[in-house]
């Protein structure tokens, strides 16, 4: 029997939700130039733009590692502020037969306790054996980054 498993975080945001999602929807390869210290490439290696069926190889620095990885986007739905990644290529699939994830945006808007506008990582895996732990490094990843995009916009 299969079994694929999930794990998610919230992130929250104090910048525009549609500049966040537009950022990850139009300017991914941007990565490189606000996280130097970690992608030292992303490219599009096939399909237009960062569109759905598309697939994008990220160079980057993964703990005391460099990884080369190529991820499908599977599914942009610009209406529900969401994009589908899927790892198909790389260090990723020696651990895992999937390894997909989703970035959300929501748009909770204001009261006035408090702002409930955040970004959802919901990664969602299939282990190759047992002794694979969960990956919890790709969401400390997703978060390390939505904070830095988020700070961007707060601060420009």
């Amino acid at each position: 029997m299969v079994q694929t498993d999930s794990i998610w975080v919230k992130v929250d945001l104090k910048s525009s939700p549609e500049k966040v999602y537009g950022f990850f929807r139009n300017h991914l390869g941007d990565l490189v130039d606000l996280f130097p210290e970690t992608y030292q490439s992303i490219q599009l290696v096939e399909g237009q733009h960062f569109s759905s069926g598309s697939v994008v190889q990220f160079k980057f620095q993964f703990g005391d590692e460099l990884r080369a990885e190529k991820w499908a986007i599977r599914v942009v739905d610009d209406v529900k502020k969401y994009i589908i990644y899927e790892a198909v290529e790389g260090d990723p699939l020696k651990e895992f037969k999937v390894l997909r994830a989703k970035f959300e945006v929501v748009n909770g808007g204001l009261s006035k306790v408090r702002r409930g506008n955040f970004t959802k990582w919901t990664v969602e895996f299939e282990k190759a054996n047992q002794n694979v732990a969960s990956p919890q490094n790709y969401l400390e990843l997703f978060v390390k980054i939505s904070k830095g995009v988020d700070a961007y916009f707060s601060n420009n």
